[in-house]
């Protein structure tokens, strides 16, 4: 059993305030950074609390550097040993996003190369990031004020964000929980069994907290020690900034709707490829439950699978919710060895930035969504589903229907030659009368930013506070 009140915030619900902001932070000395989490540690929302009008919430990640920093001089807790015993995907630069071992085969190439990430800094510059929403405008400038002073009187650097008007990463809750590219968003939030309790249809907590492993859910650090009692209760956290290319993607249901119009009578052309795309309408409901037309009424039952769609035909197996969760499809065998018990998962939460684009024409302006993706193992879970989004070889129904194993996930593929990523610009898209159009494919997202962080345990951030 997991006490809520050690977690943070995130990791148990998604934050319902309108408003929000990251602030992205480098350490200077230990001794004021510690200060400052003394500070901020009263302020930070738990698990078990609900949110309050005109209270921000407030949660905190921190890089391996912050940690290493921050426990240098500690009597048990050695950053070398932490460094051996933590995931190498955490502590080794050489395995961070932006490497070059890394940045290929996870689809940051091409427009989305690490070079461009950010903003005259590295991902290796950042320390600390501070999660914030609030209620109103006003409550967020006030608390993104105090944040900055007394972040700059403990002597921390902001890395700041020319492209945003307060210079932090600051974003909305889109209005009806549509994402720019018009899909809802949240439905497919895991619902996990902190009680440990073995519910049925639950997520496995082990599958974001670090400290519970077992055998089926293998997590770092290793072997049992202060290190582990550290971490437990944590998580990794990867930050992911997201440009959505809104205009293109907007051009692309314009230039194939029409060729697909005839074979589709009854039903939008241009919505019924943008659900192919997704794997679900735009209003949500799930394609393999309505493959031809969505329903009157939207359809948000999570509760579904592709175990009676192994071929496709109902919801293309290059999908994006296929591919990032791929339910009850079978893995390949590899793969069936490294998730024995289900399909990784992830907890995303997150928010939208930047102006709706009035129309269809593309104005210029930058929009798109910064995520928080929440996991007990970077490698296996994030890292893994990344790939699978670049290159479909992870199970043996690729095998059955073109593109095969080399194909992309079908909105988030970078779609350039070369490397991990020989995926086809084109997919053919059959309709229900037996019709099939070719479909050249193209990018429509750039990645800006990724960070892999920790997101500790309320006792842990009481322990790197502690001078």
């Amino acid at each position: 059993m997991v006490e809520l009140s050690n977690l943070q915030a995130l990791l148990t619900r998604s934050v319902r305030k309108p408003l929000y902001a990251v602030l992205l932070f480098r350490l200077g000395e230990a001794a004021p950074a510690r200060g400052f989490l003394r500070k901020l540690i009263p302020r930070v929302s738990t698990g078990d609390e609900a949110e309050l009008p005109g209270v921000p919430v407030i949660n905190l990640c921190l890089s391996w550097r912050a940690v290493a920093t921050l426990t240098d001089g500690s009597a048990d807790l050695d950053p070398a040993v932490g460094a051996a015993q933590f995931e190498r995907f955490f502590t080794d630069p050489k395995q961070a996003p932006d490497s070059l071992a890394m940045a290929d085969q996870l689809g940051f190439t091409g427009p989305s190369d690490p070079a461009g990430w950010w903003a005259g800094f590295r991902t290796a510059d950042i320390d600390l990031a501070v999660y914030v929403a609030a209620d109103d405008e006003a409550a967020r400038r006030a608390i993104l004020a105090e944040l900055r002073g007394e972040a700059a009187a403990a002597g921390l650097y902001e890395l700041q964000l020319p492209d945003f008007a307060d210079r932090a990463m600051s974003g909305y809750m889109p209005a009806g929980g549509r994402l720019h590219f018009g899909y809802r968003d949240g439905i497919t939030s895991p619902n996990v069994d902190w009680q440990d309790s073995g519910r049925a249809g639950a997520a496995d907590l082990r599958e974001f907290l670090l400290g519970h492993g077992t055998q089926d859910y293998p997590t770092t650090p290793h072997p049992p020690g202060p290190w582990r009692d550290f971490a437990t209760d944590g998580s990794f956290a990867c930050l992911t900034w997201i440009r959505q290319d809104v205009a293109a993607f907007e051009a692309f249901l314009d230039e194939y709707g029409p060729r697909l119009a005839p074979a589709v009578p009854g039903v939008d052309a241009r919505e019924w490829l943008a659900a192919r795309l997704m794997g679900r309408w735009r209003d949500g409901s799930p394609l393999v439950r309505h493959p031809d037309r969505p329903p009157e009424a939207p359809d948000l039952d999570d509760g579904f699978g592709y175990g009676d769609d192994e071929a496709g035909a109902r919801c293309p197996l290059d999908s994006h919710i296929r591919i990032a969760y791929c339910r009850d499809q079978p893995l390949s065998f590899g793969n069936h060895v490294r998730f024995p018990k289900s399909a990784p998962r992830l907890i995303r939460r997150g928010f939208s930035y930047g102006e709706a684009l009035a129309g269809r024409k593309d104005d210029g302006r930058d929009r798109g969504l910064f995520g928080l993706f929440f996991c007990a193992r970077i490698n296996e879970q994030l890292y893994s589903i990344l790939r699978w989004m670049q290159q479909t070889d992870f199970s043996d129904v690729f095998d059955r229907k073109k593109p095969g194993r080399a194909g992309q996930d079908r909105l988030t593929g970078s779609r350039l030659p070369g490397g991990s990523n020989r995926a086809p610009d084109s997919v053919v898209t059959e309709t229900a009368d037996g019709a099939a159009v070719s479909i050249t494919l193209r990018p429509f997202i750039r990645y800006k930013g990724v960070a892999v962080m920790f997101l500790p345990s309320m006792a842990a951030l009481r322990r790197l506070s502690a001078e």
